[in-house]
């Protein structure tokens, strides 16, 4: 028996080790209807977020754990035989914080040239704010080759922060959560001069 555990051990410790985990998808969230238009000189980007509202995820918010949809965008030029090639890129985060005091959510959209506050006591027009990429202007025309083919690929991160002392410990029955969704890819399209 002595000789048979050393071997069961390590057979469970591999078992562990390459045992597939689970993912760290929410179920069946994705972005899609990524629209790509040409305003004036830049490209503006916009998306939508679904399935991302998990029981967890909307009990956290509502309990007052602040949570972060952290979008990346990405302009990829086609090209034939090589790998596509990244073009420009932009980070957009949108937050939730409700405020149980004052019985609202505040709003938080920064995406690397201006910062945007909403406040609003409705927790469905707040869920539309956070799925919702809207007007995210990615580059300028400038960048482009008429010639050329591209496209936008964009992915969210959804995360909720760690509460501090003693919010740590008065919520202790949130749940916290990460997740990330897959890339998703607008049409192909060519810049217009």
């Amino acid at each position: 028996m002595r000789s048979r555990l050393p071997a069961v051990l390590l057979y469970c410790w591999l078992v562990t080790l390459l045992a597939p985990w689970p993912s760290a998808q929410a179920a069946g969230a994705r972005v899609t209807d990524i629209i790509v238009t040409q305003a004036s000189d830049q490209l503006v980007v916009f998306a939508t977020l679904e399935e991302a509202f998990t029981q967890e995820i909307e009990e956290s918010i509502v309990n007052g754990v602040p949570t972060t949809f952290t979008y990346q965008l990405r302009l990829v030029r086609q090209r034939a035989f090589l790998p596509d090639a990244e073009v420009a890129a932009q980070t957009v985060r949108q937050s939730v914080a409700y405020d149980l005091l004052k019985d609202e959510f505040q709003f938080v959209r920064d995406d690397g040239r201006r910062n945007s506050t909403r406040v609003t006591k409705s927790y469905g027009e707040v869920k539309r704010w956070m799925a919702e990429l809207g007007g995210v202007t990615l580059a300028s025309r400038s960048l482009l080759q008429p010639e050329e083919r591209y496209y936008v690929q964009v992915k969210a991160e959804i995360r909720s922060v760690s509460l501090v002392f003693p919010l740590n410990y008065l919520l202790f029955f949130v749940s916290f959560f990460n997740f990330d969704t897959p890339w998703a890819a607008s049409s192909l399209f060519r810049v217009s001069r």
